[in-house]
Parts: structure tokens; C-alpha cells; sequence
């Protein structure tokens, strides 16, 4: 083999690489891979800790319905014991979410049972409407 055919080889091989290279980079990027493992015990964990798992609706708002346990006027957060939450695979839990208008915690109160809409902010889920339940929450 010829000095210039090696060097034309190697020139080829590196630009074949290069290339593989890039379409990986690119298909790693459109589609990412959630390598976070499920939880066996949800209680008491921050919305930001459980947003890790991947989810299908994660562009839409998410309809849920919990009790209120702790209101946090300082951070406009609220610590909920809510309903499982199926589009996200949540069981039942009790979790602080932000709210998204600080004006929606002056709505509620320890103890009322609320519905609320959740909507996906970076890697958190924030409350973006809230309101009281007329009816009490069943038990499950």
C-alpha cells in the first residue's frame, strides 16, 4: 500500500466517523432518553424531583384535584395531597407546587379541596389555575 492511498484511506475514514458522529448528535437531541428510575415511595416529594419522568402531555395543561395542607404566601407555593394524576402516571402524593400568578394564593386556604391546572415549566410543573371543590374528595 502506497503512503497516498493510506492518507486518502484514513481522510475517508475520519470523514465517515465525523459524519456517523453528527446524525447521532442529531437523534439523540430530537428525542431524549429519560434514564430516571420510578420511585416506589411518592410521599412527600417536591414537584421538581417527580417532573423527571417523561411524559406524553407534557405541552398541555393537566387537570388535577387534591386537599390543601400548606400554604406558602413568601414563595406562592402550595404543598397539595392530590388525586393520582394518570396523564403523568402519578399515584396519590403530597407534593409543593409554585404557583405560576402569585394572585392565585390568595384563592385558597389549608384544608380547601381544589382543583388545579399543571402546566410543564423547564423540568417542574407549575399551577396555572386553581380553584375550590364544592365537593368533598373521595377517599382512595
Amino acid at each position: 500500500m502506497s503512503l497516498s492511498f493510506s492518507f486518502k484511506l484514513l481522510l475517508s475514514l475520519i470523514l465517515a466517523c465525523m459524519s456517523a458522529l453528527s446524525l447521532a448528535d442529531r437523534i439523540t437531541q430530537s428525542s431524549p432518553i429519560n434514564s430516571a428510575s420510578d420511585a416506589t415511595d411518592h410521599t412527600h416529594y417536591s414537584s421538581e424531583q417527580i417532573s423527571n419522568k417523561e411524559s406524553p402531555v407534557s405541552s398541555n395543561l393537566i387537570s388535577a384535584r387534591g386537599v390543601v395542607l400548606q400554604v406558602d404566601q413568601t414563595n406562592a407555593t402550595i404543598k397539595i395531597n392530590h388525586d393520582p394524576i394518570a396523564a403523568l402516571n402519578w399515584p396519590r402524593m403530597t407534593m409543593s407546587f409554585r404557583l405560576k400568578e402569585r394572585s392565585l394564593i390568595n384563592k385558597i386556604k389549608e384544608g380547601d379541596a381544589v382543583e388545579f391546572l399543571l402546566q410543564k415549566e423547564a423540568s417542574d410543573y407549575v399551577i396555572v389555575k386553581l380553584s375550590k371543590q364544592s365537593s368533598i374528595r373521595s377517599s382512595q
